[in-house]
């Protein structure tokens, strides 16, 4: 972060300009009662090499999931970063780069752009994609209001369980002050049954649904029958058929089948496996692709490709519907930009690894999750929720509440699965467990002795 020091003397000039006559003049907006009365408690001052230690000291207290066993998933996974892309991504025409709206002088970032597209539309089997959206949350709201848009104003959308709980809240804030309304349809062993799916639309009737949003795998791991969804959907007039929006995650499709194989209309999801780190949750990218019947209703831009008047190949935006080009009340959305950088990193990590790559690392998270399932159940007291397929994560019940168990087992210097109480209440000792390429046998035997310890210490103490 830049130092920017201002002088008293700054201060007093800039105050002088806006005619103001003191600080607090500048922020009439914050109520008082919330306002601090008293100077901040600071230390001492340092020196700059002091403070530098200090902060070094902090991070130090930090617990990392790249120097100890990590199990930690529900959306956001620590996968192998080839040192390419960060030595790539980190050149100044690319961090420098700002919004395309000039093409005579942005040709670069327009390729980039549309190469992302392509890689996109390829990876998911899809005929459109825009040029990213802020994260997955962002892209399952958009859908939402573009096949609201694509279905004459149809007001219910069908939003399974199983969709990350993040996402639906993200859906839940855009939709508060719009005629949209929102239909969670429950799990039955972790997965949705269509149904349920079925019982819904006859009971709305399928005029009245704008959507039906699955996501598989979803949050809890396993692999929904998302081809059974296409097929139900299939036989509706197709002026009244629900848009399919499927969730996905871009690494599953290494080995499961592409969302337009199966009929979606839409699939968005995150890239932050693409590429990009964990990094706390963020940053990361959200990737839009549907079908070209929709390219008007799509929220963002798209890059195409043209030639110029000389015939040479050139990039530019296009069906720019946002409320920047057009008239505000006919845009498709009021989405500004999209992470250029992060999507940069996804289609560069997808052009390294390419289909055979991909495949490979998908199969290899798919091949530890089961190996980390079979291990982990033969501990007593643990219990599968899982009786179907899944891919990279999986949840087990435990004898235990979940929190405690992470706590004692970070105490032990693993970081456990995530505990699903923090976002499912009646799910308390539930705990979501996470494998990726990364995670070796040895990680998962020592995960796998902790646990057995922590429940046997438990169950010792039960008994006495």
């Amino acid at each position: 972060m830049a130092y920017l020091p201002h002088t008293a003397e700054d201060r007093r000039e800039m105050l002088k300009s806006l005619g103001l006559g003191r600080l607090e003049d500048l922020f009439p907006g914050i109520p008082e009662e919330l306002r601090l009365r008293r100077d901040l408690k600071l230390p001492p001052r340092r020196s700059e090499p002091e403070i530098l230690a200090e902060f070094e000291h902090l991070a130090a207290r930090q617990s990392r999931i790249d120097d100890r066993p990590s199990f930690l998933g529900a959306g956001s996974y620590r996968r192998f970063v080839p040192a390419a892309i960060d030595y790539l991504a980190s050149r100044g025409e690319f961090n420098t780069a700002y919004t395309p709206y000039q093409p005579e002088v942005s040709q670069g970032t327009l390729q980039a752009i549309f190469e992302y597209q392509s890689l996109i539309c390829r990876l998911t089997g899809m005929e459109i994609s825009n040029a990213s959206l802020y994260e997955a949350g962002t892209a399952l709201a958009e859908s939402v209001f573009m096949a609201h848009a694509v279905r004459n104003g149809a007001t219910k959308v069908l939003v399974s369980e199983g969709v990350h709980p993040e996402y639906r809240r993200v859906l839940s804030t855009y939709v508060r002050s719009h005629p949209l309304e929102l239909v969670t349809l429950p799990l039955e062993s972790c997965v949705t049954p269509w149904r349920r799916v079925a019982d819904a639309i006859d009971k709305a009737g399928a005029s009245a649904v704008a959507a039906v949003v699955l996501q598989t795998p979803n949050f809890f791991g396993c692999i929904e029958d998302a081809p059974a969804f296409g097929k139900g959907l299939a036989p509706l007039p197709e002026e009244g058929r629900p848009l399919l929006i499927a969730v996905v995650d871009p690494v599953s499709l290494g080995v499961l089948a592409a969302p337009g194989s199966y009929g979606a209309d839409v699939a968005v999801g995150d890239g932050q496996g693409l590429g990009n780190y964990p990094a706390y949750g963020g940053p990361t990218f959200g990737f839009f692709t549907t079908r070209m019947s929709h390219v008007r209703k799509v929220p963002g831009r798209i890059v195409g490709e043209t030639k110029d008047r000389d015939g040479r190949r050139g990039y530019v935006l296009t069906f720019q519907t946002r409320e920047q080009h057009i008239r505000r009340e006919r845009a498709t959305s009021n989405i500004c930009t999209n992470q250029g950088l992060l999507s940069l990193r996804g289609a560069m990590y997808l052009s390294f690894l390419g289909e055979t790559g991909l495949r490979q690392v998908a199969e290899s998270c798919a091949r530890r999750a089961r190996h980390a399932f079979e291990q982990l159940t033969k501990i007593p007291g643990v219990e599968t929720l899982t009786p179907g397929p899944f891919f990279c994560e999986f949840p087990l019940r435990l004898p235990a509440p979940a929190e405690e168990v992470y706590d004692e087992l970070g105490r032990r210097g693993v970081i456990g699965g995530f505990p699903l109480g923090r976002v499912f209440p009646d799910r308390s000792r539930e705990m979501l467990f996470a494998c990726t390429e990364l995670t070796t046998a040895g990680a998962i035997a020592k995960l796998e002795m902790e646990l057995r310890a922590i429940l046997s210490t438990r169950g010792n103490s039960r008994s006495r």
